[in-house]
């Protein structure tokens, strides 16, 4: 995968910094490149948001060295098992603690997620709730948007459209997940929400509609 986005070279250097952070001069002698190779391509990940400078001062004279690193963004790129964890966990506890269990800690969480939400919408005129929703859920990784669109009864709604499910593989598994955030958005706008298509269903985006007489004001 991190070939076919990045290239070959570019592979490479991102495969050796998660080991560690390097110079340079290190990742041109691990990989059999010039120095203004390696710089040239550490300059496309660093524009990239895929690896940071790190200045290192020397012990003695000499000016500071650069060594580079992977940003967050970059270490995603790489398999992560943490959602076969959480199925896990989800299922241990309704099994051993029942259903009722597992739906207390999704309200827990649920509460959560609202308490930090709300403090953000707090003021928010309801007219820009939406979009500042769709801001918050954004900031979180799910490439949220709102805007207008139309309903299968021909109606105008505001639609909150979520690209990316930064939790599919658990909502796949516990799809009530998707009920109890369509109610925090509910909540948290003080309007109905209803909950069209979702990630984890197999569609290629979740949508909520917003039904109430806000549609008719400007985002």
């Amino acid at each position: 995968m991190l070939v076919d986005l990045l290239g070959d070279t570019r592979a490479s250097i991102v495969d050796e910094l998660r080991r560690q952070a390097q110079s340079v001069a290190e990742l041109a002698a691990t990989l059999g490149l010039s120095e203004v190779a390696i710089r040239r391509h550490l300059q496309v990940l660093e524009r990239d948001g895929l690896v940071d400078a790190q200045t290192v001062r020397r012990d003695g004279p000499g000016r500071p060295s650069a060594r580079y690193a992977l940003t967050d963004r970059a270490h995603r790129l790489f398999p992560d098992n943490s959602a076969q964890l959480a199925i896990e966990l989800l299922t241990y506890l309704e099994q051993e603690h029942g259903h009722d269990a597992l739906a207390r800690f999704m309200r827990w969480r649920v509460a959560r997620q609202g308490g930090r939400y709300a403090t953000a919408l707090s003021g928010v005129d309801s007219r820009e709730g939406p979009t500042r929703l769709a801001e918050l859920l954004s900031a979180d990784g799910y490439f949220a948007q709102a805007g207008r669109a139309t309903d299968a009864d021909g109606r105008t709604v505001l639609e909150l459209t979520q690209g990316h499910c930064a939790i599919k593989e658990v909502a796949e598994q516990h799809p009530e997940i998707c009920a109890y955030e369509t109610q925090l958005f509910s909540e948290l706008l003080g309007t109905p929400v209803s909950r069209e298509m979702t990630i984890a269903g197999g569609a290629p985006a979740c949508v909520c509609h917003i039904t109430d007489d806000c549609t008719s004001k400007p985002l």
